[in-house]
């Protein structure tokens, strides 16, 4: 296989990782209104804890890639 296969894998992981954050940061602030009646509260700030989460996180996964992708480990054929 080509040298692409191993840097798309890792970004695919880090856009679902990403996406994952978001998603469960939405998730449980739906269920935090439901549970409290304060409908878009709960729903906002687990939008803002996803994002920063996923941020952080995506950070951190990135510096990793770059820093494997810098010393040729990920362009293994």
């Amino acid at each position: 296989m080509g040298s692409w296969v191993a840097p798309t894998a890792y970004l695919l992981g880090a856009g679902w990782f990403f996406a994952a954050c978001i998603i469960a940061g939405v998730l449980v602030g739906r269920w935090a209104d439901r549970a409290t009646g304060l409908e878009p509260v709960f729903t906002l700030i687990g939008i803002i804890l996803g994002l920063a989460v996923a941020l952080a996180g995506g950070f951190r996964m990135l510096q990793q890639f770059m820093k494997n992708l810098g010393n040729g480990t990920s362009e293994k054929s």
